[in-house]
C-alpha cells in the first residue's frame, strides 16, 4: 500500500509522486512544467520512472513529459508507459516528437477506460471528470485520490468517499468558475465525504492569493482537516490493513 506520496501541487503546474517501500519503482502522476526540476530537488533520479499517468492532457499537466523522456534516452530505448484518457497519444503526438523523440523511443501508450487496473504495483480506480478535456480522476490503492483538472460533481465526491487523501482541484478563488472548482462549491459537495486529509491545489493567481481564505471556506463544511500544499510537501499515508 502506499507509504507517502510528494506532492508539487502548490502553483499551477502538477506532478506527484506515488511511492511505497514495497515497489522497485514509484508512480509519476502527471509532469507539468517545472516537474523534473522538482524531482531532482527531492532527490529522486528522474529515470526511475517507468510510468506516467496523466489525468488528462492539457499543457499545464504534461508541459516536461519530452524532458522526462529524453532522459531516457541515453540509458534505453524504452520508456516504461505512458497511461492516460483516450485520444491523449494523437493530442500529444506533434509535442512528444520533439527531438524526434517518437522515432528514438519506444513509448508506449496506455489508454484508461472506467475500469481498475494495476501499475507498478498500485491498484488504480478512474472516475470520469467533468472539464474542458477529457479526463480521469484516479483512486490509489483505495487511499489516495486526485483529481486533476473538474469542476465539482457528486461521482467524484462518491469516488473520493473513504479515501485518506484527496486532493482536489480548486483552482479559483470564489464567483468565477470556468471548468475548475471553488472553494464553497467544494465544500457543499463534500460535505458528507469520509475523508482525513483534504489538499486543494492546482491555485491559478487570485486563488493563490487567498489561499487560507479558501482553506477556511471549505473547512467550514466539511469534517476533514483541510490543507494547501507546498511544493515538495511529502504526505505520509499508513498502509490500509
Amino acid at each position: 500500500m502506499i507509504s507517502e506520496i510528494s506532492v508539487d501541487e502548490e502553483t499551477i503546474e502538477p506532478g506527484i509522486v506515488v511511492e511505497a517501500d514495497s515497489r522497485s519503482n514509484p508512480l509519476l502522476v502527471d509532469c507539468g512544467a517545472g516537474t523534473i526540476y522538482r524531482l531532482a530537488q527531492a532527490g529522486f533520479d528522474i529515470t526511475c520512472f517507468d510510468t506516467v499517468l496523466l489525468t488528462h492532457h492539457h499543457l499545464d499537466y504534461v508541459a516536461d513529459l519530452p524532458s522526462l523522456l529524453k532522459a531516457r534516452w541515453p540509458q534505453d530505448s524504452s520508456t516504461g508507459m505512458i497511461a492516460d484518457p483516450p485520444g491523449t497519444r494523437e493530442y500529444l503526438s506533434a509535442f512528444l516528437d520533439i527531438d524526434l523523440l517518437l522515432e528514438r523511443l519506444d513509448v508506449p501508450f496506455r489508454e484508461y477506460d472506467s475500469s481498475q487496473s494495476t501499475l507498478c504495483g498500485f491498484d488504480i480506480e478512474t472516475c470520469e471528470t467533468i472539464h474542458s478535456a477529457s479526463g480521469f480522476a484516479y483512486r490509489i490503492d483505495d487511499v489516495f485520490t486526485f483529481s486533476g483538472d473538474t469542476v465539482v460533481s457528486e461521482s467524484v465526491a462518491r469516488f473520493a468517499d473513504g479515501s485518506s487523501v484527496l486532493v482536489h482541484d480548486c483552482a479559483y478563488y470564489d464567483e468565477e468558475e470556468m471548468n475548475h472548482a471553488t472553494p464553497h462549491q467544494l465544500g457543499q459537495t463534500l460535505a458528507d465525504v469520509d475523508i482525513d486529509d483534504f489538499y486543494l491545489a492546482h491555485f491559478y493567481p487570485d486563488a493563490a492569493a487567498n489561499a487560507d481564505a479558501m482553506r477556511r471556506t471549505v473547512s467550514e463544511y466539511v469534517p476533514a482537516t483541510v490543507h494547501i500544499p507546498a511544493d515538495l510537501e511529502t504526505i505520509q499515508i499508513q498502509a490500509s490493513e
